[in-house]
């Protein structure tokens, strides 16, 4: 909505100009004023074109793979529609994800030594289930809940063992990953 007041503000602005300079030509009987004045109109003229919303169904009349050409293609170097990304953009995006796994896998480590927690992969996941009072075959539900429970009670905020908060949240933090 912003925008487009914007824009139409723009029209008007460079309408005005555009009148003032062809009319300063007239009166001066200035020729090099009214070649002044035809940018200033073709700027006035888009702006106005953008305002009004033609030019954007204009782009999408004319934006490759609006109109089908029966062999599956978009367009001039489209390539095939069917939702195939090409090779370079399929190694942009697992090296993104990589990148994304790895920020994860800082941030869990930060959080684990600001928790006091060991970051060292020396529990086993049937140590973590026995922390939480679980069965093997728990699903995620399960865990949840269970350690939900006994944060409650061991949570040093609450008058618990701070070392047994460490322990349990170790031992959740085993299971999620």
């Amino acid at each position: 909505m912003q925008k487009e007041r914007l824009v139409l503000g723009l029209t008007v602005v460079f309408g005005a100009m555009t009148a003032l300079v062809l009319l300063l030509s007239v009166a001066l009987v200035e020729p090099v004023l009214f070649f002044v004045a035809l940018p200033l109109g073709a700027a006035a003229y888009m702006f106005w074109y953008q305002s009004s919303g033609r030019l954007r169904e204009r782009v999408a009349r004319t934006r490759p793979g609006a109109r089908s050409t029966g062999d599956g293609r978009g367009g001039f170097g489209a390539g095939p529609r069917s939702g195939f990304e090409s090779a370079r953009g399929q190694q942009a995006r697992a090296e993104w994800e990589r990148r994304q796994r790895q920020q994860r896998q800082r941030q869990q480590q930060k959080r684990r030594r600001r928790a006091g927690v060991d970051p060292s992969p020396g529990l086993s996941r049937a140590e973590a289930y026995r922390r939480l009072g679980l069965d093997t075959d728990a699903d995620e539900g399960e865990i949840k809940r269970a350690y939900r429970e006994r944060i409650k009670e061991a949570h040093p905020d609450r008058g618990g063992d701070e070392a047994e908060f460490k322990r349990l949240t170790e031992a959740y933090e085993t299971l999620t990953e």
